[in-house]
């Protein structure tokens, strides 16, 4: 038997394997990892997540196992999750998330890998009419807004300051309808490039059928981001963005 084993797409656990153990040995892997389905007490800056925003907001557990982020009552209330400022596009971070906006007529909301674990008065990216609006100096991911004159999903970036492309899911979000969003940093040894997958029924990402575009040098590879996740009201009502997971693979820094 070769010393190694690839696998091009998934193991399967079937019969006895399912009610037993079954990888005997020491599983040793080379990815630093950040697997979080929301199953804590709270969401606080002391653990994994920073909590913050401008005017009134908050972040939550709920039920069954969901993050959700609430906003203010106010027009322009805004709230972010993120994680601290540890993954590189030099080391080929990955993310993940599964979330749902529960109001698409009045909700904003961001995904996706930042400079900036929060911002000054607005979201990470906004798109306002067709016009890209960066607050972030470097991001790259996705952003769901209300003012733009086709409410689709879209993923952008920015590299210092200066706006990447605008790429168009051609999905027309429905409220509370879950999706999968992935963003893959892909470095090349001088520029990393971002490839955007969207799964817009929720399910796992299919990367023949899922990829909706790649953002060729998207950002500085050797600045440290966060994962951003954040949500902003439009209009009168509080709004609620519900996230299922965020799955996090970087490799290893070894120099």
């Amino acid at each position: 038997m070769p010393q190694q084993l690839k696998i091009y797409r998934d193991l399967d656990f079937r019969g006895a394997a399912e009610h037993t153990g079954n990888i005997k040995g020491n599983i040793c892997t080379e990815k630093l990892v950040l697997v979080d389905h929301f199953t804590g007490k709270a969401i606080d800056s002391t653990s994994v997540w920073n909590s913050a925003g401008q005017a009134s907001g908050a972040a939550s557990i709920t039920a069954p196992h969901h993050l959700t982020i609430t906003t203010g009552a106010l027009d322009d209330d805004e709230w972010a999750v993120a994680s601290g400022l540890h993954y590189y596009g030099q080391y080929n971070a990955i993310l993940e998330v599964k979330a749902r906006n529960d109001d698409i007529t009045g909700l904003q909301h961001c995904i996706g890998f930042s400079d900036a674990t929060a911002e000054t008065g607005k979201l990470a990216m906004a798109y306002a009419i067709t016009t890209l609006d960066s607050e972030a100096s470097d991001f790259a991911g996705f952003l769901f807004d209300p003012a733009a004159s086709t409410k689709y999903i879209y993923a952008v970036s920015v590299k210092t300051n200066v706006d990447g492309s605008v790429i168009s899911s051609a999905h027309t979000e429905t409220s509370s309808s879950w999706a999968t969003y992935r963003v893959e940093l892909r470095d090349n040894g001088t520029t990393t490039d971002a490839l955007f997958y969207l799964n817009t029924t929720g399910g796992q990402i299919d990367p023949a059928t899922d990829l909706i575009g790649i953002e060729a040098d998207a950002l500085l590879r050797t600045t440290p981001l966060c994962v951003y996740i954040g949500a902003m009201n439009y209009g009168a009502g509080a709004d609620t963005l519900d996230v299922c997971y965020v799955k996090v693979w970087q490799d290893e820094i070894t120099n």
